[in-house]
């Protein structure tokens, strides 16, 4: 089993986890990710015995959220990796939402809360990507479809999962984890 660092941050939330010989440990804190996810990782490895240098790879989040927050927890990866000689990864909130909690339906939409009244959805079917109004979403979606995501403001029957941005779902993903594979953010871009 590979010993894999996992990070994910939004602006005032952190969390670190490590699948390590055969165990995870992980802490999710509120915090702001700037100031603190490098002291709360450092924290959570020596609580837990955790030798930086058996790392194997490093895998994070690419969006969509917070910009700053998903630059903070990439920036750390990455240093990670290129520090220790190991791979990065990251994977999109789309893919983990999926993965973990979407084995409803071949008609899945996921959908993630913005600010500003707005949503990121993902129609898993056609592979289709995008960002849009509360109030415009229901007619963007086949009819059978089935929803699944945060609570939204808005009329949508939405199947509410728990936290996805835990840095523990992360862990799901390492077979991603090759010498070629990179850290990359996911851009959406508005309809206008």
């Amino acid at each position: 089993m590979k010993n894999i660092l996992a990070v994910t941050a939004c602006l005032k939330r952190c969390s670190v986890a490590v699948q390590y010989e055969n165990r995870v440990y992980e802490v999710n804190e509120n915090a702001d990710a700037a100031a603190n996810l490098v002291h709360i990782a450092n924290k959570l490895l020596k609580a837990n015995d955790i030798d930086i240098k058996k790392l194997n790879g490093v895998i994070t989040a690419s969006g969509p959220g917070s910009f700053t927050g998903i630059r903070v927890a990439q920036g750390f990866a990455k240093g990670v990796a290129l520090a220790r000689n190991i791979p990065s990864v990251s994977v999109s909130y789309f893919d983990v939402i999926q993965k973990v909690y979407g084995q409803f339906s071949n008609n899945l939409v996921v959908v993630i809360k913005s600010e500003k009244n707005q949503a990121y959805y993902k129609i898993v079917k056609d592979n289709c990507i995008g960002v849009a109004p509360y109030d415009e979403l229901y007619d963007l979606f086949p009819k059978d479809s089935t929803i699944i995501g945060e609570q939204l403001p808005c009329d949508l029957n939405v199947i509410e999962i728990p936290d996805f941005r835990e840095a523990k779902h992360l862990l799901q993903f390492t077979e991603l984890l090759n010498e070629n594979s990179t850290i990359t953010p996911l851009y959406i871009n508005a309809k206008l």
